[in-house]
């Protein structure tokens, strides 16, 4: 709902993008939306990501987390540096 509220505001946007840290409420709300997402991996997922303490982060553990809440993000990064 978030999403289509923003996107009633900029209608001309070419290539809208969500950008959050949470599969179960951000990339997944950008994944019903039809809205391109970016999961910044530092935040609440990031133990079960396993770079907690700034690990890398595995294509397969990303994979099994996106599954396990039904969310995917089209990339992924480590942290949203302002």
């Amino acid at each position: 709902e978030m999403y289509r509220a923003c996107l009633a505001v900029a209608p001309t946007s070419s290539r809208p993008l969500a950008i959050g840290d949470s599969l179960h409420h951000d990339i997944a709300g950008a994944n019903g939306a039809g809205i391109e997402s970016v999961l910044v991996t530092s935040g609440i997922h990031a133990s079960e990501l396993g770079v907690e303490d700034g690990g890398t982060l595995s294509a397969d553990r990303l994979d099994a987390v996106c599954t396990e809440y039904g969310a995917r993000p089209d990339y992924a990064m480590l942290r949203m540096v302002w």
